[in-house]
């Protein structure tokens, strides 16, 4: 296989359709984004019940570890070239299984 898969993708213009109705650039936003996209990775993979995640905020740590030969995903931001100022658009982000 040549290039790149494409499993899910996630934008922020689509936040509004979960209650997050402004901020939609900045920092937060990117968190919330990311979030969208890895539950919707999860849930197409069929691991959604299997990693539920943090149910309650209580600013603690929360780390998921491996369960038996499955383990938890990892993603990585891929700028590439890109200046990681204010403002800038960021073109991919990678899964890593």
């Amino acid at each position: 296989m040549n290039g790149d898969e494409i499993i899910t993708a996630a934008y922020a213009h689509e936040l509004p359709k979960y209650g997050i109705t402004v901020g939609l650039t900045n920092y937060s936003a990117a968190y919330a984004t990311g979030l969208l996209l890895a539950r919707r990775t999860l849930t197409k993979m069929g691991l959604a019940d299997m990693y539920v995640g943090k149910e309650e905020a209580d600013g603690e740590m929360y780390e998921v570890e491996a369960d038996g030969d499955k383990r938890p995903f990892r993603v990585l931001l891929d700028v590439g070239l890109q200046s990681t100022t204010t403002g800038a658009k960021v073109s991919k982000v990678t899964l890593v299984k």
